[in-house]
């Protein structure tokens, strides 16, 4: 596996996005195989699985791999750390009509 600093991996995308592949298609290919690795390592038909969304592209990711879970048979919650707007954010909305539970983080939720 390559590890790459986040200046690498914008330039990357970038790089793809040039080359056709658009980021929605990146996000969505990216959320199936964190996805398809869950399935792979631990049925999840009837189970809950709680997925950490942050407010960038990779919050992005999760989103498309729960409504993936949930298609797999997953009880799926996603702890949101800032709110999302489904009119914006295709992934979020999809998520939430595939039937994911929404949690908002309070703020009171991150002090310790």
């Amino acid at each position: 596996m390559k590890i790459v600093t986040v200046e690498e991996m914008r330039r990357i995308e970038a790089a793809a996005d040039a080359a056709g592949h658009s980021y929605a298609a990146m996000m969505e290919q990216a959320g199936r195989a964190v996805a398809q690795a869950i399935v792979a390592r631990q049925p999840v038909q009837n189970r809950k699985v709680l997925i950490l969304v942050g407010p960038g592209n990779n919050g992005g990711d999760g989103l498309v791999a729960a409504r993936h879970l949930i298609e797999a048979g997953a009880s799926v919650t996603c702890y949101l750390f800032k709110p999302r707007d489904p009119t914006q954010d295709e992934n979020f909305r999809l998520a939430q009509e595939r039937g994911a539970a929404i949690v908002l983080a309070d703020e009171n939720d991150l002090q310790h």
